[in-house]
């Protein structure tokens, strides 16, 4: 129990270090020079997040994500991932998987063209304790890219960390049909010896708004703003602002089994 307890307080103490990571030095990183800009985007990006709790500590995660723009038919990236939940507790979820990625190509947008394969593990903790719930999620990432269309893959290693807040606009808690707001903030670091120059590589700032149509379902509209390094373009940054619709879908098996 006391092993459990540091291992949460430790979780909670990740993000001060990583905003030390935030100095001014880190800092530059995200600021581009003028002659080193792009143009600013203007996308739209769909998602699908689905937990399935089937028991009291095993679940399984699988997300869809469609990244649209003006230009490309196909949609600029296209992202599937699975993998099995673990539940260490109703506020601690451990997650590994597999994730695949495609891209297609846009002009002026710093993507891969080829297919990517990811493999991660993540940690999630939740503080449902008061009005504003409180999510931690800490990823890694083992990512097979393919920078250019005839190349060969590049290995290279990734960590995430988010940072979302979400509060009901009516009431004290979430429950069917009330709306709420949510905000995050996630940031990118890459690290490893075949990593290109700076350590950031990419933040996201979303804020929504959204609306609990069951205890399983709600869905979000909301505004991300995306700053991210181009992987065959060293230091070179883009922003770009899309619009975002989230369908999100986490159904509860354990009560079907206690009621049988």
């Amino acid at each position: 129990m006391q092993t459990s307890t540091a291992f949460l307080r430790a979780l909670k103490l990740l993000p001060a270090l990583l905003l030390l990571l935030l100095h001014p030095g880190a800092a530059q990183q995200l600021t581009a020079p003028s002659s080193a800009a792009r143009p600013s985007q203007t996308n739209t990006w769909l998602m699908f997040l689905s937990d399935v709790r089937l028991s009291a500590r095993w679940g399984l995660h699988a997300e869809a994500q469609v990244l649209r723009t003006h230009t490309s038919a196909l949609g600029l990236q296209n992202v599937l991932r699975a993998g099995a939940n673990y539940y260490a507790t109703d506020h601690l979820l451990l997650t590994g998987g597999y994730a695949f990625s495609q891209s297609f190509p846009d002009a002026g947008y710093p993507v891969p063209i080829g297919p990517e394969h990811r493999l991660y593990q993540q940690v999630q903790f939740h503080d449902t304790g008061s009005r504003v719930q409180v999510q931690h999620r800490y990823r890694l990432e083992q990512r097979w890219v393919q920078l250019q269309p005839t190349a060969p893959h590049v290995f290279l290693n990734r960590m995430r960390y988010q940072l979302r807040l979400t509060m009901p606009l009516i009431g004290k808690e979430m429950a069917p049909g009330i709306p709420f707001v949510t905000v995050s903030d996630e940031v990118f670091l890459g690290f490893g010896r075949r990593e290109t120059a700076g350590l950031i590589k990419q933040n996201r700032a979303y804020a929504a708004l959204g609306y609990q149509l069951s205890k399983a379902t709600g869905i979000e509209i909301g505004y991300l703003n995306q700053l991210v390094q181009s992987p065959r373009e060293n230091g070179r940054f883009e922003m770009n602002e899309n619009l975002q619709f989230s369908l999100c879908f986490h159904p509860d098996f354990r009560r079907r089994v206690a009621d049988e």
